[in-house]
């Protein structure tokens, strides 16, 4: 990945982040990747969500991006693996902890970004700097796994 393409996809990463903020913003929920208004499972890019965890507000930006090329698809896999790093777990299995506040989803997603804005743009300095923030004594089962 040329250094362009690289700053493009980091800058589309933390974008993600932005919107995925904005969308807990406005409604977040646990136990389901979105809501509509009555409170029942959707899919995060339909048109009637109203409610998202972090892994379907992250979802949600990255399905209604035009797909073209490499760098929309690349920005979310940065995206999700820096919000993983920032809460040591799979993003959605973190966001449905009893307990667990849109504060705290908030927050995440919110050093999530600032752990891909301090990061220089090598692809392979920034997975290195995210796993390294993983507790080592601590194993993270399927942190790549998609929501149902």
């Amino acid at each position: 990945m040329g250094l362009e393409v690289s700053r493009q996809v980091e800058t589309l990463a933390e974008q993600m982040l932005s919107e995925a903020y904005e969308l807990i913003l406005s409604g977040w929920c646990q136990g389901t990747s979105a809501q509509d208004e009555l409170g029942r499972p959707i899919e995060p890019s339909s048109a009637f969500a109203r409610r998202w965890s972090a892994a379907g507000a992250l979802e949600r930006v990255w399905k209604r991006l035009p797909m073209d090329g490499d760098v929309v698809p690349n920005a979310f896999e940065r995206a999700n693996l820096a919000l993983a790093a920032v809460v040591k777990d799979v993003p959605q299995r973190w966001n449905d902890v009893p307990g667990r506040t849109r504060a705290e989803v908030l927050d995440a997603l919110e050093d999530a970004h600032a752990a891909l804005a301090a990061t220089p743009t090598s692809p392979l300095t920034l997975v290195g700097d995210l796993l390294d923030q993983f507790d080592p004594y601590h194993r993270v089962p399927d942190l790549f796994e998609r929501p149902a």
